[in-house]
């Protein structure tokens, strides 16, 4: 297991927990009026025991994202997608991450594969904490020993709340951005977030849907200032999104 004690979350820590210092409030926090505003925050968190981090950790070019966790009511289990060139190598490391068990591959190729694993009891989850604070995570990805969390929150307090059980847990938490967003950036074209219509319009000018392609993920990447594997997943729940609401699919 690894020692998180050395990866800068001492400025985080010492924030105080009640919402101050997270930027300006929004208008339902100090009038009343009618909540308009969500906080978007970018975040970094770290320790031996979340999900698969030995595994991502000792896989340096991998980086992994979850698409799924099920609950039977006896066993969790997750379905991640990972992208890297040694996949091979994280293989290995994921029958020994003591995380998780049971690791099944679901879909592969040369770059990408599909795994199900079952968490083990003794994993540290992040999602249950952070919805209950108030929050919901609109993308995650592993890579290096932790992991990058973005996620919208009701509020600073509600924020405040996740650091708090964070700390308690001894999970380090490195705020990386934060910003307020509007209902209507939240909203855009076709019901798509506010990132998902930068990466469809920054993909679309560049010539990425072109064929032959304009420019490569990696390239699109470099221009969001976002990871390659962020560029597929924004630009694929993107297309899905703008194909239900332009053909009137809706989900049964």
């Amino acid at each position: 297991m690894r020692n998180t004690g050395d990866q800068g979350s001492t400025t985080e820590a010492d924030q105080p927990v009640d919402g101050a210092g997270y930027g300006p409030a929004s208008p339902s926090e100090t009038d009343g009026t009618t909540r308009e505003k969500s906080l978007g925050v970018d975040l970094c968190l770290s320790h031996p025991d979340l999900i698969l981090s030995d595994a991502i950790e000792n896989s340096q070019d991998v980086t992994v994202r979850p698409e799924q966790m099920v609950d039977d009511g006896a066993s969790s289990f997750l379905v991640i997608a990972a992208e890297g060139t040694t996949l091979d190598r994280f293989e290995t490391e994921l029958e020994m991450d003591e995380t998780v068990c049971d690791p099944v591959v679901l879909d592969w190729t040369e770059t990408d594969r599909v795994y199900r694993v079952e968490v083990a009891d003794s994993a540290v989850r992040i999602s249950p904490s952070l919805v209950r604070a108030g929050g919901r995570i609109l993308d995650m990805e592993g890579r290096g020993g932790q992991w990058n969390v973005h996620a919208q929150f009701r509020s600073r307090s509600a924020l405040s709340q996740f650091r708090s059980e964070c700390s308690e847990r001894d999970i380090t938490f490195r705020l990386d951005r934060l910003y307020w967003t509007t209902g209507d950036a939240n909203a855009g074209a076709c019901g798509l977030t506010a990132d998902q219509q930068v990466a469809l319009e920054t993909a679309h000018k560049a010539g990425y849907f072109d064929v032959p392609r304009g420019i490569s993920q990696a390239e699109l990447a470099e221009k969001l200032d976002i990871s390659p594997s962020a560029v597929s997943q924004r630009i694929r729940r993107g297309m899905d999104q703008v194909i239900g609401s332009e053909l009137g699919l809706t989900e049964e």
